[in-house]
């Protein structure tokens, strides 16, 4: 898996960068719509962490910053929670992604269910969300989801990123 992205440059597929931010920010939207959207997770937050656990060239903090302020207004919370939470998230991943590259597909997915895990106690502490019996059940299933579609979201990344870098 890893050895895979080791001479793509993240500047060879900055477009595909950019509007998977986009896509993911138009998917964090449906959370507004309700509070029946619990169980998903921050898509951004899934697209950052990949685009920083797989190229080396660039650090992603400065855009876990941005996109952190951005899904700040979408939700309309704080101005800089998420900015906060997605920079300590963003570090972290940055610690270990030479490890996190050289992971299988389901092994990544249990790590990003980790991060998941300590996003929503971040969340947790900063927003301090009102949330019933029912609420609390899709709140905490969350980082199981967002494992789950890790995969998915790792599987299309990659094999657009190829097919991006095969034809330039």
């Amino acid at each position: 898996m890893g050895d895979n992205f080791i001479y793509i440059s993240s500047r060879q597929v900055r477009w595909l960068i950019v509007l998977s931010f986009v896509f993911a920010l138009i998917l964090d939207s449906i959370n507004i719509i309700g509070q029946n959207y619990l169980f998903l997770p921050p898509f951004t937050l899934l697209v950052l962490l990949y685009w920083a656990g797989h190229f080396l060239d660039y650090t992603y903090m400065g855009t876990a910053f941005a996109i952190g302020l951005f899904a700040d207004t979408i939700y309309q919370n704080t101005l800089g929670v998420h900015a906060l939470i997605y920079v300590v998230l963003t570090f972290a991943m940055l610690r270990h992604r030479l490890r996190f590259r050289g992971y299988t597909i389901w092994q990544q997915s249990l790590n990003i269910v980790g991060f998941c895990f300590i996003y929503q106690i971040m969340h947790l502490f900063t927003l301090a969300p009102k949330l019933d019996d029912q609420q609390q059940l899709a709140y905490w299933i969350m980082p199981l989801v967002g494992g789950v579609l890790w995969a998915l979201i790792a599987l299309s990344l990659n094999r657009l990123s190829q097919q991006n870098v095969t034809e330039n």
